[in-house]
């Protein structure tokens, strides 16, 4: 009876000693991960440094830095302002409306840069003479700068679509530093002060349109949706049914497999050309806006 006592006792003594071991290694592995995301958020530059930047790139101190040297680095060629008109400053814009005589549609391309889709969009695109709108993730144009460059070279438009395409809400540290990471990624690359905004999924009170506003950004939504999946027929469909003068359509080139869009978008492009429709950029679409507005 005393030996099964003394078990029970030793037992309780080794629970408790597990125990507490089991808390102090919490604590030590809390402690460790708090000092790296100050290191982390230390080698931001200054007026961008993140609270939680959830990205592709690899979560290591020296991952950063590598990361933020190539982001310093010079490339020669200085940022440009990319200007809106006045009156779509801080605006929340789903479509404009455009002179009678005027037929454009803006055609725009969401979550890149991205591996071979990319590519194959600006093929096509040059292929056909259209110019195009890219709303860019930060994280996606820092690992494919080249792509990013083609984008701007080639004559495309360039919005800002967040770092991270996060859904949650977003304090207004966060959402400046999500913001304003990307546009230093855009004007590294494509020297281009982009003033157009995207809010990834199109959600408006997440915090990220506000700090848009604020910062005299326009918000670009859309009038015609992705398909994101079913055949090409359904595809090419959904875009000409709601197409209209001074609309902006919705499609995407990174993010995941887009090969519903390579495939539809030769098609979509030729009906709405068939159909009397200048295919332009978003920056476009606003000055004919303004000419309208000018003239009305």
């Amino acid at each position: 009876m005393i030996g099964k006592s003394l078990r029970v006792r030793v037992a309780h003594r080794q629970y408790r000693w597990l125990l507490a071991m089991g808390l102090l290694l919490g604590i030590s592995a809390l402690v460790v991960q708090a000092n790296l995301q100050r290191m982390l958020v230390a080698d931001l530059p200054q007026n961008i440094k993140a609270e939680a930047l959830r990205s592709p790139l690899p979560y290591t101190t020296s991952g950063f830095r590598r990361t933020l040297k190539r982001l310093n680095a010079p490339e020669g060629q200085q940022p440009h302002q990319n200007r809106l008109p006045t009156q779509f400053q801080g605006q929340i814009i789903r479509g404009v409306t455009l002179p009678s005589h005027q037929k454009a549609i803006a055609l725009t391309f969401d979550d890149g840069p991205w591996p071979k889709t990319t590519a194959t969009v600006l093929d096509i695109l040059r292929h056909h003479n259209v110019k195009a709108t890219f709303f860019v993730l930060g994280s996606n144009g820092v690992q494919y700068p080249d792509l990013l460059k083609r984008i701007a070279q080639e004559g495309h438009a360039i919005g800002n679509h967040t770092w991270n395409h996060g859904y949650h809400y977003h304090s207004p540290a966060l959402a400046q530093r999500e913001i304003q990471l990307t546009q230093q990624v855009i004007a590294k690359y494509t020297g281009l002060q982009t003033a157009l905004f995207r809010p990834p999924g199109g959600y408006l009170k997440n915090g990220l349109v506000a700090h848009a506003h604020a910062s005299q950004q326009a918000t670009i939504l859309w009038t015609v949706d992705d398909t994101y999946s079913g055949s090409v027929d359904k595809a090419v469909k959904n875009v000409l049914q709601h197409a209209k003068s001074g609309g902006i359509v919705l499609l995407h080139d990174g993010g995941g497999d887009r090969k519903l869009t390579i495939q539809a978008l030769p098609h979509i492009i030729r009906k709405l050309q068939q159909q009397g429709y200048q295919l332009v950029t978003i920056p476009e679409l606003l000055e004919m806006a303004t000419t309208e507005k000018a003239n009305s």
